[in-house]
């Protein structure tokens, strides 16, 4: 995994993890909640359907909320 920046609306994260499209599962986008807590209280009450629009090292992407790892206390978005 590298780290990435990425920009959902006015939230900026620039420590995010992005594994490899090419991994099992597909690419995937680690949000630390350390990072902004309120992006991760907001990421909460999202519906897993729901595309969130974001930029991703400079590139348009949408994400899709998978799920909380409470262990690391990220949130591990589905990059489409």
């Amino acid at each position: 995994m590298g780290k990435s920046s990425i920009r959902i609306g006015s939230f900026e994260i620039d420590d995010a993890q992005l594994s490899s499209p090419e991994a099992k599962g597909g690419g995937k986008v680690h949000i630390p909640c350390k990072s902004d807590p309120d992006l991760c209280m907001q990421l909460d009450a999202w519906d897993e359907n729901v595309s969130v629009p974001a930029v991703l090292d400079g590139r348009h992407s949408v994400l899709y909320k998978e799920k909380y790892d409470s262990q690391e206390d990220e949130w591990i978005m589905r990059l489409e």
